[in-house]
């Protein structure tokens, strides 16, 4: 007997972009069909990114589901959705009326993220530090620095596989050195509370440069994450060098605290900026920070470390999701 197929509209949207297709559900076989990618600073809303899917469904000859899922960065409290990364606001009545979709739901987008990660071919994943085990044994450890920092655990619940979702990324950060509680008190200074995603992200990387300059006296000479990681490779600037370096040592002793807070037997880096960052993140500083926990170094020796292209991986985990929760809403897909 063939599983019933049905389509639904699935959405990833983070600070920078919006991907929005359309999935097939098949059984426990997810697969995205058309899609497209948009700029969120080009639109007004989600809603206007969602109408002008619509429209380019049209050209193509289909017609948009029912049922719509979008992972989305923040935390839905109500129906107002929390975030300081997008352009504009999210109400979900609001959005639904606007869209016109009968059926629509928001889910965090790293949780999104953790639910496609069992899916995801080991083909997929490259090795950052090996551990003592192949693929992804649970519980995994998903981080991802890009426009924020999202953070989510995939874990083993009563034989079933679960996603916890975090925002650890609005939690304190820590320093573990000199040079980083230097920083650490710079930024405090700025922004009174630091977040994790103060320096853990796109725009953190580029408020640690500014930090490092200000530090060392000289006038900053980069202003996007792009740039700076420009400069870095080029080896023509020692700053932008240190600061790329300084990132992927914090950024190690960042994941082997939560690995340790979740206990986790691998953890998975994602997100635009590990992409960019991967000849830093081989250079040792990540993996040495990440495994320097005192008496539990031993335990994170055997944690094996991988890092993915996001892609459309988050339409994916956004459909098992909806899955998961609610798989009545696929009868109106």
């Amino acid at each position: 007997m063939h599983a019933t197929k049905m389509q639904l509209l699935a959405a990833d949207v983070g600070g920078t972009y919006a991907r929005i297709g359309l999935v097939e559900v098949a059984g426990d076989a997810i697969s995205v069909g058309f899609h497209r990618r948009y700029a969120c600073a080009e639109f007004g809303g989600l809603a206007a990114i969602l109408c002008r899917f619509r429209e380019d469904l049209r050209e193509a000859g289909s017609a948009l589901p029912t049922t719509c899922v979008v992972a989305i960065a923040g935390v839905l409290q109500g129906d107002v959705l929390l975030n300081r990364n997008l352009p504009w606001q999210v109400s979900l009545t609001q959005t639904r009326h606007e869209a016109g979709i009968a059926h629509l739901h928001l889910i965090n987008d790293f949780e999104a993220l953790a639910w496609a990660l069992p899916k995801i071919p080991p083909t997929q994943m490259q090795v950052l530090g090996v551990g003592d085990a192949s693929g992804l044994p649970l519980p995994v450890l998903l981080l991802g620095p890009g426009t924020g920092l999202g953070a989510a655990a995939v874990v083993d619940q009563n034989g079933r596989t679960n996603v916890q979702p975090s925002e650890a990324g609005q939690a304190a950060l820590a320093a573990n050195s000199s040079l980083e509680l230097d920083v650490v008190r710079m930024l405090q200074a700025q922004f009174g509370h630091v977040a994790n995603e103060r320096v853990f992200s796109g725009p953190g990387l580029i408020n640690l440069y500014q930090v490092l300059c200000e530090l060392r006296g000289v006038q900053p000479r980069w202003h996007t994450p792009a740039d700076l990681v420009d400069a870095a490779d080029a080896g023509n600037d020692v700053l932008a060098a240190e600061c790329v370096a300084l990132f992927c040592r914090w950024f190690g002793s960042f994941a082997g605290d939560l690995a340790i807070t979740f206990r986790a037997r691998s953890v998975c880096l994602a997100g635009g900026l590990t992409g960019h960052l991967q000849h830093y993140l081989r250079q040792g500083g990540f993996m040495q920070r990440f495994i320097d926990k005192g008496v539990l170094s031993d335990t994170l020796r055997e944690v094996p470390v991988f890092t993915l292209e996001h892609g459309q991986l988050g339409l994916i985990g956004a459909s098992a999701w909806l899955v998961a929760h609610h798989p009545h809403a696929l009868c109106g897909a």
